[in-house]
């Protein structure tokens, strides 16, 4: 009687999972019924992501929504968005649009996203003999050497001294915002802004403000560097 009774508890079983199953397809086929026709991927932020960041693949998530759900200068593909820079705070569940990202382009219009980590955009006057007749373009590296009184105890004659201060400095921008700095209009070039350590930032105005200062352009392929006294005038009359 017992595996009489046993048989019937296995065909039992064995129809509810043929009725799960069944049940199954059937919804399947009642989802794909009314699927929307016009579903598209949007892109979404998995987290919140600050204004300012860097964004990481595993802040971004996709999802699927009807064409008129999606907006139109939304992100269709999360590696369109991984790497870029967020112009702003984009909340979690929000979906990423092309305006609110900052890639390799797009930083030409904001200088701050072109400046290196750990280090910070500083202008300084030039002229046409400071500036190498005007021939430092943004991307090109440079020395600056700095003539300035330095007057030392017990020293005589003029207190004039040169020292090499800064070396392989990068140039950020040319000119004044605004202004084309070509052949046609050299005027515009009255200043340089470069990339610098804070550290390297207090000779550097130093110079700047109570003395002057010249560039001296180096080569693409150059990166050496030198370690040089500094020199005065009676350096000239010396054997």
């Amino acid at each position: 009687m017992f595996k009489g009774v046993k048989k019937y508890w296995f065909i039992s079983i064995g129809c509810g999972l043929i009725a799960a199953a069944l049940f199954y397809v059937y919804l399947g086929q009642v989802e794909e019924k009314y699927r929307p026709d016009d579903l598209v991927t949007v892109v979404k932020a998995a987290q919140p992501i600050s204004a300012d960041e860097v964004i990481k693949s595993d802040q971004l998530m996709t999802e699927e929504v009807p064409a008129r759900y999606a907006h139109p200068n939304g992100v269709r593909d999360a590696s369109e968005a991984v790497g870029k820079i967020s112009t702003g705070d984009i909340a979690a569940g929000e979906e990423i649009i092309k305006e609110k990202l900052v890639g390799e382009k797009e930083k030409v219009a904001r200088l701050a996203y072109n400046i290196p980590l750990n280090k910070r955009a500083i202008a300084i006057g030039v002229n046409e003999i400071a500036a190498v007749s005007f021939n430092i373009q943004p991307g090109d590296h440079v020395d600056v050497i700095a003539t300035i009184d330095i007057e030392t105890p017990g020293s005589s004659g003029d207190p004039a001294t040169t020292v090499l201060i800064l070396q392989d400095i990068e140039v950020l921008s040319v000119g004044v915002k605004g202004a084309a700095a070509d052949k046609e209009n050299p005027g515009a070039v009255n200043t340089l802004t470069l990339a610098v350590t804070p550290e390297q930032a207090r000779p550097l105005v130093l110079a700047s403000e109570r003395g002057s200062i010249r560039l001296m352009l180096r080569s693409p392929v150059d990166d050496s560097k030198y370690s040089l006294p500094a020199y005065k005038i009676n350096n000239f009359i010396q054997p």
